[in-house]
């Protein structure tokens, strides 16, 4: 492997990691998964639990060429729009929206309601995913944006989601009948339009897009269900779920000349505090769906009267207020006006796991699993002068564990 023409060695470290590695694929059949944080940590053996690779992955901090942000004196911007050219456009000042609230009541949705009209009131707009219909008041109107949850198994109009004034929709999609709705809808909403794509990721993204969706939602804890992602990570399908979007615009960048058109990306399920949807974001989410259970939950928590609506709501409103807080501080400590200039450039990890599934760099390496493989690979092919197309070098980096 080269860079800039200058061939790049490993080092003694880098090599014990990746002898260690295939000397245990030799000797077991299948590649080392785990870090020295794993037998540290003792984790396997702690109730059998899988191990959460979030805790594996962490920021590094501003280096001196891009020193950190005082985020109580400078701007650090939140902002993130949705809509392409054929849409209106949404702008959230805080990167959520509150999501999956079927399984709450209409008291707590409520609150939820009461307490985003206080934040928007605030300068702090966030978004509300709801199938559910909120009772609203001349004095508590919305002030936030909505965007009304159709489900694919209803057959109503267009019409009957208008009236309830929406700023955007989210559809689920299933089946070709899903695609139908989307293109009809598309015809005559103007605002964004959301395809949660869970039940079929990673398929049809590239035809939903091509439909004119504005965004796909993807949530990881439906996902890993699935066999596809039988025993993987939230990490992998962020991942996934990036590289479909970017595959998807690959080539058109000339045709381009803004951002107008590009699509969001929601990640929802295991997202549910500051640190994962600020590692959610670095590795391709542009905005996080926060679970309104969840939210509820922890509202509680703090709450002396959880069946009180106005008590709730102000628990809600400083819990978010508080997220806000915590998610623009990490971005500035790295050294970013931008919370969207995270990338997976700014995390590492010491799981090996987490690096093959979300290619995030090795601590102390700073370069990804794969990576260092592929740089084996190639060193060892050219050395003895094998000759391997590029099928054939996949799918040796595949027997070794980096695919």
């Amino acid at each position: 492997m080269s860079n800039g023409g200058q061939q790049i060695k490993l080092n003694d470290a880098d090599k014990f990691m990746i002898r260690k590695a295939v000397l245990e694929l030799a000797k077991t059949g299948i590649p080392r998964f785990t870090s020295i944080d794993d037998d540290v940590r003792n984790i396997h053996k702690v109730n059998s639990k899988a191990i959460n690779l979030w805790d594996y992955v962490t920021a590094i901090g501003a280096q001196l060429s891009r020193p950190p942000y005082d985020p109580y004196r400078e701007t650090i911007s939140l902002d993130i729009s949705i809509g392409r050219k054929r849409s209106r456009k949404v702008t959230l000042n805080i990167p959520l929206l509150i999501y999956g609230n079927m399984a709450i009541d209409s008291s707590s949705l409520e609150s939820v309601h009461l307490a985003l009209n206080r934040l928007a009131e605030k300068g702090n707009v966030l978004g509300l995913i709801s199938e559910i219909e909120i009772n609203t008041t001349t004095d508590n109107k919305r002030k936030y944006p909505l965007f009304k949850k159709v489900p694919f198994y209803i057959n109503d109009t267009l019409e009957d989601y208008k009236k309830f004034c929406p700023d955007g929709l989210v559809l689920e999609y299933k089946d070709e009948t899903s695609m139908n709705m989307l293109q009809n809808f598309r015809k005559e909403f103007d605002g964004p339009i959301l395809v949660d794509v869970s039940k079929v990721f990673p398929f049809y993204i590239k035809t939903i897009l091509e439909e004119g969706a504005d965004g796909i939602i993807v949530d990881t804890d439906k996902v890993t269900k699935n066999e596809r992602y039988n025993g993987r990570h939230a990490i992998a399908v962020i991942y996934d779920a990036r590289k479909a979007i970017n595959d998807y615009y690959k080539g058109r960048e000339e045709e381009e000349e803004d951002d107008d058109d590009n699509t969001i990306l929601v990640i929802a399920g295991d997202v549910n505090s500051s640190g994962k949807i600020v590692k959610a974001t670095a590795l391709g989410a542009n905005v996080v769906g926060y679970s309104t259970s969840m939210l509820i939950a922890h509202s509680n928590m703090y709450s002396e009267k959880p069946s009180d609506i106005s008590s709730i709501a102000d628990n809600v409103y400083r819990h978010m207020v508080a997220t806000k807080g915590e998610i623009k501080g990490i971005p500035a400590a790295l050294g970013y006006s931008d919370f969207h200039n995270l990338s997976p450039s700014d995390l590492r990890t010491s799981s090996i796991d987490a690096s093959l599934q979300g290619e995030i760099p090795l601590e102390g390496i700073d370069r990804t699993y794969k990576e260092m493989i592929e740089e084996v690979v190639n060193e060892c092919v050219n050395e003895k002068g094998i000759k391997l197309n590029a099928s054939e070098t996949q799918e040796v980096l595949r027997c070794l564990g980096s695919e």
